[in-house]
C-alpha cells in the first residue's frame, strides 16, 4: 500500500486511466466515465482530510501545487493564442469581398 500512497496524484491518474480503459473496452455506459471522474475527485479531495503527515496527503498536495503553477503559466499562453486566432479571423473577414 505504501507504493500506492507514495505515488500520490500519479496513482490516482493511473487508476482512473486503467478504469476508464476497462469501461471503454467493455462497452460500458457513458455515465460510467462521469462516476469514475467523480470518484477520482472525491479521492483527491478526501486525501486532504488525512492527518498532516500522511504520505498520500503530502504527495497529492505536491501534485496539486505543480498543476496549479502549470495552469497559471498556461493561462496567458492560451489567451494569447485565442487573441491571435481572433485577429486572424477578423483580418480574413476584411479581405473577403
Amino acid at each position: 500500500m505504501n507504493a500506492v500512497f507514495s505515488g500520490g496524484l500519479w496513482s490516482v491518474f493511473l487508476f482512473f486511466g486503467v478504469s476508464a480503459g476497462y469501461i471503454w473496452a467493455l462497452n460500458g455506459p457513458k455515465w460510467g466515465y462521469k462516476i469514475l471522474l467523480l470518484l477520482a475527485l472525491m479521492v483527491i479531495l478526501g486525501s486532504q482530510l488525512l492527518p498532516a503527515g500522511h504520505v498520500f496527503r503530502v504527495r497529492i498536495a505536491e501534485g496539486l501545487n505543480w498543476w496549479f503553477w502549470a495552469v497559471i503559466i498556461a493561462i496567458p499562453v492560451v489567451l494569447y493564442g485565442w487573441w491571435v486566432r481572433w485577429l486572424k479571423r477578423k483580418v480574413e473577414q476584411r479581405d473577403d469581398p
